[in-house]
């Protein structure tokens, strides 16, 4: 039960905290803003030649730069209500098939003396013919003590983070399953394939793992990455309310700023872009988290660590812009505006997120009901095979009442 009285109170009492720290981003934004439009007006061989000292500058300008005065790609469509902007979508995807996948999972319940988890992942894979055909589908792992205890200071202990990483190898293989199939059935004059992953391709969120697990996720990320690349089928990390500070970085370094460690990337650059509009292609040179180790990105390679770009895009005319994550090959090979319209199209037909993740996300989720009747599954399981599962108060009675 919410005690609103009481919150009410403790908000009283850390109103000054808050109203200091809308303070202090007001000042690093409006500080910022200013040396934002400063770096407009270089060109991108000024701006690679201010940068070219430093190792990882959080971004580096491609040949977009010079083409996007005011650091902004217009869109150039425009309609009078969202029917008009249905039918361009319904034209930009026809016989584009798009594709997306999502997982949920079932985290290991100290309840219960057998560990156990399971991770679950849902593709959907729609072809955007005239009859309408899509394929939707889901995947399932069950998680034993074997893949759950890992060694931690000399003991075994069942860890979360390997459902975590279960579960994006498992989003990352079947992914690139549903990449190579479209692949195999694409000619030479086929339309378009776009593939899009519901998170960074940079996967900075790796460097805070342990040693093991952040090679997991770094191989699962190559692995996608190599896929899309070989099969020469786009893939697109969409991150709606991304949290980077690529571009905040470089404007420190080309500036001599102090930094900004409230502001990010998205809400510097949300007034610059209208509706459909994005920034050009930046080509992301991220560190790490600990500036005493290697980012994520030096373990990508000599194919990767410097082979993804971003841009970002308005995809909402209330929300800070979505940042999207492309591989640069596809921006080398002329493809980045097709694949950009892709994305639009399916954020119209979502109304405001791309329709294809939306669906995907839907066909994943375990609800809390889902959680139950799979250790209810598993108790009948133990018990008709006689397996010794013991289960702490709490969950038997949890079990008598179902």
């Amino acid at each position: 039960m919410i005690l609103r009285e009481k919150i009410l109170a403790q908000l009283e009492q850390k109103y000054e905290q808050f109203l200091d720290f809308d303070r202090d981003f007001e000042d690093e934004a409006v500080r910022y803003s200013a040396r934002l439009k400063d770096l407009a007006q270089w060109s991108s061989a000024e701006l690679t030649d201010k940068l070219q000292d430093i190792a990882t500058p959080g971004a580096l300008p491609t040949a977009e730069f010079d083409a996007a005065p005011g650091l902004q790609v217009p869109f150039p469509h425009q309609w009078n209500n969202h029917q008009e902007a249905r039918a361009w979508a319904c034209e930009v995807l026809l016989n584009h098939p798009t594709v997306a996948v999502d997982g949920s999972q079932i985290k290991p319940d100290q309840d219960y003396s057998l560990p156990i988890a399971a991770v679950q992942v849902a593709w959907f894979l729609n072809h955007h013919t005239r009859d309408g055909r899509y394929v939707k589908d889901t995947v399932v792992q069950v998680l034993s003590p074997k893949d759950l205890l890992v060694e931690l200071n000399g003991e075994k202990v069942v860890s979360e983070q390997t459902v975590n990483a279960c579960r994006f190898e498992l989003e990352v293989a079947t992914l690139c399953a549903r990449i190579k199939e479209l692949a195999a059935q694409r000619s030479a004059t086929s339309p378009l394939p776009v593939a899009l992953f519901d998170s960074s391709l940079v996967i900075s969120f790796a460097d805070r793992l342990q040693e093991e697990m952040r090679d997991k996720h770094v191989k699962a990320m190559l692995r996608l990455l190599r896929c899309s690349r070989d099969a020469a089928v786009p893939v697109v990390g969409y991150v709606d309310a991304s949290r980077a500070r690529d571009l905040v970085h470089m404007l420190k370094h080309c500036f001599d700023l102090n930094d900004a460690e409230k502001l990010q990337d998205a809400q510097l650059i949300n007034a610059l872009l209208p509706w459909g509009g994005r920034t050009p292609m930046f080509v992301c040179a991220r560190g790490g988290a600990d500036q005493n180790k290697p980012g994520v990105l030096e373990s990508f390679g000599s194919e990767f660590k410097r082979g993804i770009g971003f841009v970002y895009l308005k995809a909402s005319a209330t929300a800070p812009p979505a940042r999207l994550e492309i591989p640069l090959w596809v921006y080398e090979q002329g493809l980045l505006d097709s694949v950009l319209d892709i994305v639009r199209a399916e954020i119209i037909v979502g109304n405001g997120y791309p329709y294809i993740i939306e669906a995907a996300d839907a066909a994943a989720v375990i609800t809390a009901r889902d959680r139950e009747a799979f250790y209810a599954l598993f108790q009948r399981f133990a018990q008709d095979r006689k397996m010794d599962l013991r289960l702490s108060q709490k969950a038997a009675s949890k079990a008598r009442r179902r």
